[in-house]
């Protein structure tokens, strides 16, 4: 029986209609979430040749729509889903996914047809949907008439097809390895549900990383396969750690057999393995409900100790690689900082950063360098150096005053970090009040961002003004800036960083907009104090004011020049030590 279907619209239509996705990608899981809302068991994902001209096929094993549903219910494109069957699924108890009521038509933002097949009942539903047509008319979508069909299905058959053709050229065609990348961390851990994508399920390989395999034989619980992969960038997979499997059955949930209470590793990089362990003929030492190995069996120990053994293996050599970078990046700072120190007490200084480092692995390099810079603060004052002196005289005594010092030590580590953190924040405070006074003068707040130019921001934190560059100023200012032209004399700080590159910064009154007039001035005091310092190292620009007045586009600045307002600056750095304060909460 061939006829027409009718979209059934809400106001909400244009917008949503509206709405595109990052990649075709992502467009094709909106598709998969829609198979899981639909209970299915399987996905089988078809990506064609690339460059041909062949359909992308999204198949699922769901209970799939009657001619009604989809009429009154699929073609209903802006309603929420869950409002029509809750928050959970049917047969699966699954969290429902989809929210819109959109995501179901996202094979258009990437293709210019879609025709959807679906079997429930004994019969089979087919629709089409032209998004050419669509796009024609926009504003009455109503009156558009879709081609629809229904025929008795053919036996066996189930779920919902959806057929993807004249796939849009402007857009990169979709890989097979991107797409499994993008769905493996949310479907990867689903028991009852499988996606396949071009006939090959999504597997521990597919996460982004260092993907290690291993086979042994051990001696109770026999040949062990046991293959996992490291995840890269910031983002773990859905449930991460080892899945241990007997006989193809998944026993658990996943679990990390230890390495996240072992303290050589931090917590955040045990959580970036993902792997999977399989075992054979054991099934007797599995609890009754699945759900683990039984913790006393030879099985259970020697598995343990293996997976702790091997993958701490790779986890050391991936920790060490990223701390050895961490720690290059932050060498000239730590290097300058620890020179201060007195000779005996500088490698305890050293260790004791490394320490504080592992506590914040995985943390941005900004953040990093935040916490090295408050942390070197804290350890050149006393009462860090207090309670070192204490371990020193504990190691002489007992082991049970040893161990209670060794704790007080961590502690202290952190509880010095937090007050260093809490002086700067106590600090900003005050600076912004200074800046807030109309009456604040240049040379103000001069005084407080020499002193402390982590103010700056993360890539000028490492700089300093030196007994050299300041006489360069000076004898700038008193040469130039003299008679009439005295009360003129610009407010100017230059500095220096480790790799000689130099921020040559002009403070305006807290109350002043810069203008392009300024910023010209700016860059003639750069050439000139460039032909008295006999270097070819780059020198950035920095203005600080108020703000720029509306006039000045900062997209058409010089290279190399930067406005920033007191506000801006007190703000960022606020927001790094608030969130250091927060963070040693939870350490």
């Amino acid at each position: 029986m061939n006829e027409s279907a009718y979209f059934s619209v809400d106001t909400r239509l244009t917008r949503l209609l509206g709405e595109t996705y990052r990649s075709s990608e992502a467009a094709l899981k909106e598709l998969v979430d829609n198979a899981w809302d639909a209970d299915a068991r399987n996905v089988w994902i078809t990506l064609p040749t690339p460059l041909t001209s062949e359909a992308i096929v999204v198949r699922d094993d769901g209970t799939g729509m009657t001619s009604e549903e989809m009429r009154g219910e699929y073609l209903n494109i802006a309603s929420d889903k869950r409002t029509r069957m809750g928050d959970r699924t049917q047969r699966h108890n699954r969290k429902v996914k989809g929210r819109k009521g959109i995501g179901k038509f996202a094979g258009l933002t990437i293709a210019e047809q879609m025709q959807v097949s679906s079997v429930a009942r004994g019969r089979k539903s087919t629709l089409v949907i032209d998004k050419r047509e669509l796009v024609e008319n926009g504003s009455d979508l109503e009156a558009v008439p879709l081609p629809f069909s229904e025929a008795i299905a053919t036996e066996g058959e189930s779920g919902t097809t959806i057929t993807l053709s004249r796939l849009d050229a402007r857009l990169n065609f979709p890989t097979a390895e991107r797409l499994r990348e993008v769905l493996i961390y949310e479907y990867g851990r689903e028991d009852d549900f499988r996606v396949h994508v071009n006939g090959m399920a999504l597997s521990v390989q597919d996460v982004p990383g260092r993907t290690t395999r291993l086979n042994a034989t051990l001696p109770s619980a026999g040949a062990i396969d046991l293959h996992f992969t490291l995840s890269e960038g910031s983002k773990v997979p859905r449930s991460p750690g080892i899945i241990l499997k007997v006989d193809g059955k998944a026993v658990g949930r996943p679990q990390l057999f230890g390495l996240d209470e072992d303290d050589e590793i931090p917590p955040k990089l045990a959580r970036k393995v993902y792997g999977e362990i399989e075992l054979s003929g054991v099934d007797e030492f599995v609890t009754a409900d699945w759900g683990a190995l039984i913790e006393n069996s030879k099985v259970f120990q020697e598995v343990r100790a293996y997976v702790q053994v091997e993958v701490k293996k790779e986890l050391k050599i991936s920790h060490a690689k990223d701390m050895r970078l961490q720690k290059a990046r932050l060498e000239k700072q730590v290097q300058l900082r620890l020179q201060q120190l007195p000779e005996h007490r500088r490698r305890f200084a050293r260790e004791a950063l490394n320490r504080i480092l592992m506590r914040f692995y995985g943390e941005s390099e900004e953040r990093i360098a935040t916490i090295a810079d408050v942390a070197l603060d804290a350890i050149e004052h006393d009462a860090y150096w207090a309670v070192f002196e204490s371990i020193n005289d504990s190691s002489r005594g007992d082991m049970e005053s040893l161990a209670a010092a060794l704790d007080q030590f961590g502690l202290v580590e952190l509880s010095t970090i937090g007050t260093q953190a809490f002086h700067r924040l106590q600090f900003l405070d005050f600076l912004d009040q200074l800046v807030q006074n109309p009456k604040t003068l240049e040379k103000d707040a001069h005084k407080a961002f020499e002193r402390n130019p982590w103010i700056l921001g993360r890539s000028y934190a490492t700089m300093s003004s030196n007994l050299t560059l300041r006489h360069v100023i000076a004898t700038y200012c008193n040469a130039e800036f003299k008679g009439d032209r005295a009360s003129k004399r610009p407010d100017l700080l230059l500095s220096q960083d480790y790799g000689e590159r130099y921020l040559l910064v002009e403070f305006k009154r807290p109350a002043h907009d810069i203008t392009r007039d300024d910023v010209a001035q700016a860059e003639k005091y750069r050439d000139d104090l460039s032909s008295k310092l006999n270097s070819t190292s780059p020198m950035a620009v920095m203005m600080i004011g108020r703000g720029r007045v509306s006039t000045l586009d900062a997209n058409r600045l010089s290279e190399g020049v930067s406005i920033h307002s007191y506000a801006s600056l007190i703000s960022s750095a606020r927001a790094q030590m608030d969130w250091l304060v927060a963070s040693l909460k939870y350490q």
